[in-house]
């Protein structure tokens, strides 16, 4: 079995759509428009070639994004997951996840 990589990228994003993740309880899936990418000190960087105004889907945990509307500004840290999603850190520290609200 190949280890994973392990991966982390700063991203600011504005949120423009989200529903219940397909494969994750407890997960929404989240369409952003990509404002920001940038690496994360000491972790490979897997995602953020090239991301800068395009969109992402992402999974994010769902009671991070509670009360959050479409239009806000997330600033977080996400990781390329072994299956291949794009997922943002469930547990982040104080500081690594925040919503500016539109």
């Amino acid at each position: 079995m190949v280890k994973a990589v392990e991966n982390l990228t700063a991203l600011t994003l504005r949120l423009l759509a989200r529903t219940a993740h397909p494969r994750l309880d407890e997960w929404d899936l989240a369409t952003c428009e990509v404002l920001a990418a940038l690496p994360v000190p000491g972790l490979a960087d897997l995602i953020s070639s090239g991301l800068t105004g395009s969109r992402l889907s992402l999974g994010i945990r769902r009671e991070l994004l509670r009360d959050v509307v479409p239009g806000a500004t997330l600033h977080l840290r996400a990781r390329l997951g072994s299956s291949g999603d794009i997922l943002a850190e469930p547990h982040p520290a104080v500081g690594d996840f925040r919503v500016e609200r539109p």
